[in-house]
């Protein structure tokens, strides 16, 4: 029997036959074990070569081992250039003797600089350019127990540019934001200015032409060029409140305030206004509503006014002869909402389609010559669309050359019921006898305090006047005023410096009303005479009405009783509240607030049908109270369908909040108020506390 040795076989088993097979014949196990080894070998070998990334292996003592070849790429060298030297030699001179050390301290302590965390390393080409690196390393061990370390590389030089350059394009942007906002902030200065000097002449302009109206030996022919010079000042006061407003937009301040009013009222006034002109040019006005218009909306009255007086006030100019129409009726929007359809139609010069769009653009016009034959800043039709679409709607122009222009636009303003109150009884005058009111004007301009002097006079005011600031507060310390009309822009001292001097006084005459009297109209203006301590603003020119009644607002009462509430809030206009009281009276308010009240607790607690119900209801009440945020909440309520049960439920949770402010105000604030009236035996009111 044959002997096996064991280098050349396997121990024999009691056959005689060798266990193991001898080495030069292997298995077939041995075999595929070999195969896989050298497959697994070769699939790593293929994806290391293929990388984008670079790939080096080193060993302990940063030989490297292994060369892909995105590395010859980025380093510029062949794999057989690099292998068995020391890493190190693609790194900066500056780095170089630091890379020993760090080996040696991680064998010696395990103190990790880079391996396993990763950073940006910067590399040394062949050509001895440097290269900015990503680089991560990895720690293992080969068949043998030696430790090894695999350093993936990627090229950031790129991606650093491209983040330079992007770095550099947003200060480039940075720097262009700040230089838009100081024009901006230019612009509106250059504004602020611009209307205060012309405004200021214009309050003499418009004080003495009113004055003069006023004067009873006046021939026909005098009459008629005070009418022309009274509208040659509307128009140049037109053009700078069209500046303004626009200025308004540009800003995003242009905002609208919902209350209920008739629709048909203020078409048919807006009609009124534009029919002298009209007829005096033989033009035909037309007016025509479908049935299907509700006459009762919640809207901002005064800025649908203003769109509609703006369109027919065109339609008006550019028709010499012929038909206006205007026309108003409902449609049913996209998104299946009904809005107000507007459309005014006029047989005028039109203008033609590649016009067209330029007519809704700033300082725009149809072309220079119509500028020169009818004027106008360009503005007023840039202000109607922005206003349109704070009204949820849009507008449009439909024209032909020599056929006539055709402006629709529409509006969402929801219906409402018409309030359910008794007329108002009319005031008769006050006696300028009884009227004892002391009044201080204070203004640098001898015309402007001459024509406040008229203006009050006229209705029964006692009057002092002062040129300054510092003047002002003077007379406040040594004579009795009731109200402060305040100029702003004065020499010494400006009506700001002597609010904020008058608020700070020990005495009661810190707590005069003042009424900022300027020109100074701008949003941003008015906020800040109102953070001074003011508590009003008259703009000028000075217009009677609108001055008596800030007057009236601030003066005190002659009665002994006031049932006004002196605050705002976000859910609350306390302006609007005052108004309602002086329009219906006390005890109709009363009666108004207990029941509305009545119906807020009831309300939002049943199906979402009679929420709707219920909400539509309490609309038209909590507008004229006051709750401006309810009115939002309700009208929310009304337009949410059932098919969007989310915005249901978030439109009903906000409609609560606000029930429960309006609530307490009405609970804790107003119905106090009114009830502390008691009814005498007369039947006179008597207040029994504030």
């Amino acid at each position: 029997m044959k002997s096996f040795s064991s280098g050349s076989g396997g121990a024999p088993d009691a056959t005689g036959l060798p266990l193991t097979p001898p080495i030069d014949n292997p298995p077939k196990q041995d075999l595929d074990q070999a195969k896989l080894l050298k497959e697994n070998s070769e699939r790593y070998q293929a994806i290391v070569d293929t990388a984008v990334d670079a790939i080096i292996v080193i060993d302990r003592f940063g030989t490297i081992q292994s060369f892909n070849r995105a590395a010859e790429t980025i380093f510029g060298y062949q794999a057989a250039e690099v292998l068995s030297r020391n890493i190190k030699f693609l790194m900066p001179e500056a780095v170089q003797a630091k890379h020993d050390g760090y080996l040696t301290a991680y064998r010696d302590t395990g103190e990790r600089k880079i391996i396993g965390i990763g950073r940006e390393v910067v590399g040394l080409r062949k050509d001895k350019s440097l290269v900015t690196l990503e680089l991560s390393i990895a720690e293992w061990s080969d068949v043998d127990g030696q430790q090894c370390f695999t350093g993936i590389m990627r090229d950031t030089t790129q991606r650093n540019l491209q983040a330079r350059r992007l770095q550099e394009a947003t200060e480039v942007a940075q720097q262009a934001r700040i230089e838009a906002e100081s024009a901006n902030h230019a612009k509106t200065e250059f504004l602020a200015v611009m209307s205060h000097e012309i405004r200021t002449p214009l309050t003499s302009i418009s004080g003495f032409i009113d004055l003069l109206a006023r004067t009873g030996e006046l021939s026909g022919q005098q009459r008629r060029y005070i009418d022309l010079v009274k509208t040659a000042n509307a128009a140049l006061l037109t053009i700078v409140n069209d500046i303004l407003d626009f200025s308004k937009v540009e800003a995003g301040q242009m905002d609208l305030e919902c209350r209920p009013f008739s629709l048909l009222v203020l078409a048919r006034d807006a009609l009124a206004i534009v029919r002298p002109g009209a007829a005096a040019k033989g033009l035909a006005l037309e007016f025509t509503v479908d049935r299907g218009v509700h006459d009762w909306v919640v809207g901002d009255h005064a800025r649908l006014r203003q769109v509609l007086l703006n369109l027919l006030n065109n339609a008006v100019k550019f028709t010499d002869t012929g038909t206006i129409s205007f026309d108003v009726r409902m449609q049913t929007s996209a998104d299946g909402r009904e809005r107000l359809r507007f459309s005014i139609a006029d047989t005028g010069i039109g203008i033609s389609s590649e016009q067209q769009h330029r007519l809704f653009k700033k300082f725009s016009q149809a072309d220079s010559s119509v500028s020169r034959r009818h004027g106008g800043t360009g503005l007023g039709l840039a202000i109607c669309k922005r206003l349109v679409e704070l009204m949820d709607g849009e507008i449009h122009i439909e024209s032909d050359v020599d056929r006539g222009s055709t402006v629709w636009f529409t509006s969402y303003m929801p219906p409402v019921s018409e309030p359910i109150s008794e007329p108002p009884a009319e005031c008769p005058p006050e006696d300028p006898a009884k009227r004892k009111a002391r009044i201080l004007v204070v203004d640098d301009i001898d015309t402007n305090r001459e024509i406040m002097e008229a203006y009050l006079g006229d209705n029964g005011y006692s009057v002092g006047t002062a040129s300054s600031g510092a003047e002002a507060i003077s007379m406040l310390q040594n004579e009795h005023f009731d109200l402060v009309l305040m100029d702003i822009q004065m020499p010494l001292m400006d009506g700001v410096t002597a609010t904020r001097v008058i608020r700070a006084l020990p005495n009661s005459v810190k707590d005069i009303p003042i009424v900022a009297m300027t020109g100074n109209v701008l949003p941003q203006q008015v906020r800040t005479f109102l953070d001074a301590g003011m508590n009003d603003h008259v703009g000028k020119p000075i217009e009677r009405t609108k001055l008596y009644n800030s007057v009236r607002r601030w003066l005190p009462r002659s009665e002994k009783h006031d049932v006004s509430l002196a605050f705002h809030s976000p859910h609350f206009d306390g302006t609007k509240y005052d108004e309602f009281v002086r329009m219906l009276g006390v005890a109709r308010v009363e009666r108004t607030a207990t029941k509305f009240l009545d119906q807020l607790t009831k309300a939002f607690k049943s199906t979402p049908d009679e929420t709707r119900r219920e909400a539509h209801d309490l609309i038209n009440c909590a507008g004229l109270l006051g709750f401006h945020s309810l009115v939002e909440a309700c009208q929310a309520i009304c337009v949410t369908t059932a098919h969007d049960a989310a915005r249901q439920r978030d439109v009903l949770e906000e409609a609560r909040r606000v029930q429960s402010l309006a609530r307490q105000t009405l609970a804790t604030q107003i119905l106090p108020k009114l009830r502390g009236f008691s009814r005498r035996p007369d039947g006179t009111r008597q207040f029994r506390g504030r």
